[in-house]
């Protein structure tokens, strides 16, 4: 008997232990919640080590098709969260590693500009966002490799430090020192920013 993926709601209603559970138990709705809570943001995080975005998605793909796979040992699973970035890290870390992957901030597609007053301001709106997104970009990319990973698991991701601890292999505190280190840049490179006047412009 499978479970109804409309009874079931968002996937946020479900812990990931219940829904590992849930699929261990052949429940493929629970599958497909699980897909749609982690897929974009293991894709995210596999950036890091590949620039190539289709072998990310293939690898992050293959993943979830081998816990489907494998389900019967989920319940050996004491963190499904960094079991699963962990293998992400694993199947991709012997890849040819390129440039880091730039996070696009502003993700959600927006209807505005079809009610926009002027064609004028539609290209101001897009200019200013352009800028917006470039100038994270720039500060992303002058953060050390393991910091700004760290960062994003952290900010982004939503993950514990103990949780980026075990998919970095370092101790937590270690990754509160890389994210410390990200957040030192970021706030260095604003304050280079706002006095060169970048930041009042968009």
């Amino acid at each position: 008997m499978k479970i109804n993926a409309t009874k079931m709601g968002s996937s946020d209603c479900f812990s990931d232990d219940y829904l590992f559970q849930q699929i261990q138990n052949g429940r493929y709705e629970a599958m497909e919640l699980f897909f749609k809570r982690y897929y974009t943001p293991l894709c995210r995080f596999g950036m890091s080590y590949e620039l190539n975005s289709c072998l990310v998605e293939e690898k992050v793909a293959d993943i979830f098709i081998q816990l489907w796979t494998n389900r019967n040992i989920l319940d050996t699973i004491k963190n499904p969260k960094s079991y699963i970035y962990v293998i992400v890290k694993n199947s991709l870390k012997t890849v040819r590693k390129s440039e880091p992957f730039y996070q696009q901030i502003d993700e959600t597609k927006t209807i505005n500009s079809i009610f926009s007053p002027s064609r004028e301001q539609e290209i101001i709106e897009n200019e200013q966002k352009e800028m917006k997104t470039n100038l994270i970009r720039e500060i992303l990319d002058i953060i050390p490799k393991k910091s700004r990973q760290a960062f994003e698991l952290s900010r982004i991701d939503g993950l514990k430090y103990k949780e980026i601890a075990e998919i970095q292999n370092v101790t937590p505190k270690t990754v509160e020192n890389h994210i410390a280190i990200a957040l030192k840049y970021i706030s260095r490179a604003l304050e280079s920013y706002k006095k060169r006047g970048l930041l009042n412009s968009i």
